[in-house]
């Protein structure tokens, strides 16, 4: 059946509907997008279905529900009298007081029996997309007295049964249904329940985890919708959590693989079950920020021909944290057929989801990552279905080794493009991460690493900076604020969009400190108010501190500089160079005291392969040391320097009239 209007399918969670506030904000986002008809799916308001699941659970211990219910009521009416007015307001609070007097029934039954039935919870759990659906309609429906709006109970059309992966969907019954319900020519707003749904007997059922999003990707075929549009709290999907990696940025397009690859591994994305009927029907969702409309966000689908080139072989980068890795190793296995299918149809019949595989060409192990949570259990069955062959020593050994993450790296472009794994293992061998288990299918659209649970966020911001950082960003710490350094950092401030614009050189400040405290930040300090941040802080100066910090394992360089005079801060550049942080300096110490010091300089600069500049400490930044370097390295032999390299006696002379004793 073709719906004689094309519509647009949009879907709010409980967080875009969290208050009667943001129920306008809603309103306001579909009146500004009236531009013909439209699905809306809605989620309960944030916490009611928590609330719900919370009172059958009371009900099943025999514990009393009044005051759960009074709260749900007055919540509700609450809502009612922020966002309705007249009759209106009252059909909605007297069709409340009803259901909240069916749910009363419901508890009481339940507490009778001590048990609740999947049909009884789901009931329960359903009033709150109920509530939210009706409630969006009226304010709706009372903001646009010239289109047709109504409310749409999904239950009354959507038909599922349930499979071992999960609800599908009865599309010969519930295709009917909808038409039938709505009609043929509707061309207004139906605000549509998300989450549930009913079973091929009629009874209530919902559609699980993530069951809104799934509700709008199913009306969305259901409706042969021509976009859907998701809306959250952030900006679209992002190229890593924000958490973790500062510098994240907003994927402008997926395809609907580069989409299930990130959600399966970790990224809030959406669930990739959820996506399936959009896939099937072509429908591209868009990925939206309820508190930012105007953001473009994330189109997740098939590419858009008008659309530039994409030329980031990396989409994203995600990670699931909380998993075990259980290897299978023996000689015996090698050349034996069979073996795989034994280990994994054991894991099967258990139920136990196996998350990433790996397997040498040699066939001696075979290793796979599960949830922590079903370790000990895998590593149990994985032994005692090979425990002929262990004691036997066929098979040498099951061994498990918890504490670890995996980290995917997820990108289409990936595909036929050289030196990406080198890139993705370079960044992590770089920043200490050591990689347990690496697997890649064929599509190449994935490269997944097994690493220790405590590198996560090292590793996450590792990668991420190889392939979305500039190569030249600095992170740069100054110590000493005075004359010198306020200067600057005033030059800073100053050239840094320039250098960036023209030499792709991004300079962040992050650390400053005068003798008493410093301040730290994760990002690019304001360096228009850093003296009031200095003023005001509470941390005192530990200049090994602020070293730690400036070397940022996600940052590709890091950088100190040195404006004071201090032999204390002098004594550290060895340490700060062997660890591979860039010194810059205008103090003379290091290079006017002992020989031996200078010389343990000279050999940290080679072990952390790390710049050691101190120009300006000869003849008050005089173009001198620079210059004697190139001479030397482009084959002059130097043999005789003159002239005055103190900028104070410089300065004496060139002042001295020749009347005074000088």
């Amino acid at each position: 059946m073709a719906w004689s209007n094309t519509f647009v399918v949009h879907k709010f969670g409980g967080s875009s509907l969290a208050d009667a506030d943001r129920y306008k904000n809603v309103a306001g986002i579909l009146s500004d997008r009236q531009y013909g008809p439209q699905g809306v799916v809605v989620s309960a308001a944030r916490g009611v279905t928590d609330d719900l699941l919370a009172l059958v659970a009371a009900a099943r211990r025999g514990e009393a529900v009044d005051d759960a219910l009074t709260a749900l009521g007055a919540r509700h009416d609450d809502l009612a009298a922020a966002l309705l007015q007249g009759d209106a307001r009252d059909h909605y609070v007297a069709e409340h007081a009803k259901d909240l007097a069916d749910i009363a029934d419901i508890a009481r039954a339940t507490t009778l029996m001590r048990d609740a039935s999947d049909a009884v919870i789901a009931t329960v759990a359903g009033y709150g997309e109920v509530w939210s659906a009706r409630l969006l309609a009226a304010r709706l429906a009372q903001q646009w007295p010239d289109r047709a709006v109504c409310f749409l109970d999904a239950r009354d059309v959507l038909t599922v049964s349930d499979h071992e992966m999960g609800p599908v969907v009865d599309w010969a019954r519930s295709g009917p249904a909808t038409v039938d319900a709505l009609g043929a020519d509707f061309a207004g707003t139906a605000v549509i329940t998300g989450f549930v749904a009913r079973d091929q007997d009629g009874v209530n059922t919902t559609l699980g985890r993530n069951g809104s999003d799934y509700s709008a990707s199913i009306f969305g075929a259901l409706l042969g919708a021509s976009q859907i549009h998701i809306w959250t709290d952030v900006d679209g999907v992002l190229t890593a959590d924000p958490r973790w990696v500062s510098e994240v940025k907003v994927i402008e397009e997926l395809s609907y693989s580069e989409a299930m690859e990130l959600a399966y591994f970790g990224a809030k994305v959406l669930h990739p079950q959820t996506m399936a009927p959009a896939v099937e029907h072509g429908i591209p969702i868009f990925i939206r920020n309820t508190f930012a409309p105007e953001a473009p966000g994330t189109r997740i689908g098939d590419r858009d021909p008008d659309a530039a080139p994409v030329r980031d072989a990396i989409k994203g980068i995600t990670s699931i944290d909380g998993m075990a890795v259980v290897n299978l190793e023996g000689a015996g296995m090698i050349g034996v057929p069979g073996t795989a299918q034994r280990l994994f149809g054991t894991l099967s019949q258990a139920g136990i989801s196996v998350v990433m595989i790996s397997q040498g060409s040699s066939e001696h192990s075979i290793c796979f990552a599960v949830s922590d949570a079903d370790a000990q259990r895998a590593r149990d069955l994985v032994h005692a279905t090979f425990r002929n062959e262990i004691d036997s020593g066929v098979i040498q050994r099951v061994s498990l080794n918890r504490d670890r993450s995996v980290l995917a790296v997820v990108g289409e472009n990936m595909a036929g493009a050289p030196g990406v794994a080198a890139k993705v293992f370079g960044s992590l061998g770089d920043a200490g991460v050591n990689v347990r288990v690496i697997s890649q299918g064929s599509s190449e659209r994935n490269i997944s690493a097994v690493i220790d649970r405590a590198d996560t966020t090292r590793a996450l911001r590792a990668v991420h900076s190889r392939f979305y950082l500039s190569p030249q960003t600095l992170s740069i710490g100054v110590l000493g604020c005075g004359t010198v350094g306020r200067v600057l950092l005033e030059q800073i401030a100053g050239e840094r969009e320039r250098l960036r614009a023209q030499f792709n050189l991004d300079l962040r400040v992050r650390a400053l400190a005068n003798s008493q405290r410093m301040v730290l930040t994760d990002a690019a300090m304001d360096l228009c108010t850093w003296p009031a941040q200095l003023t005001e802080s509470q941390t005192a100066c530990n200049p090994d501190d602020l070293a730690k910090h400036v070397r940022a394992e996600h940052l590709p360089h890091a950088v100190l500089i040195d404006c004071t005079s201090s032999q204390h801060i002098a004594d550290r550049y060895p340490a700060w160079l062997g660890s591979g942080i860039h010194v810059i300096t205008p103090n003379k110490k290091a290079g006017s005291g002992a020989l031996e010091t200078y010389r343990r300089v000279r050999d940290a600069m080679r072990e952390g392969d790390a710049r050691y500049l101190y120009e300006t400490t000869v003849g008050a930044g005089l173009p001198i040391i620079q210059t004697l370097r190139d001479l030397r390295e482009t084959g002059d032999q130097i043999r005789r320097v003159q002239g005055i390299f103190s900028g104070t006696l410089a300065y004496l002379f060139n002042v001295y009239d020749g009347k005074r004793p000088f």
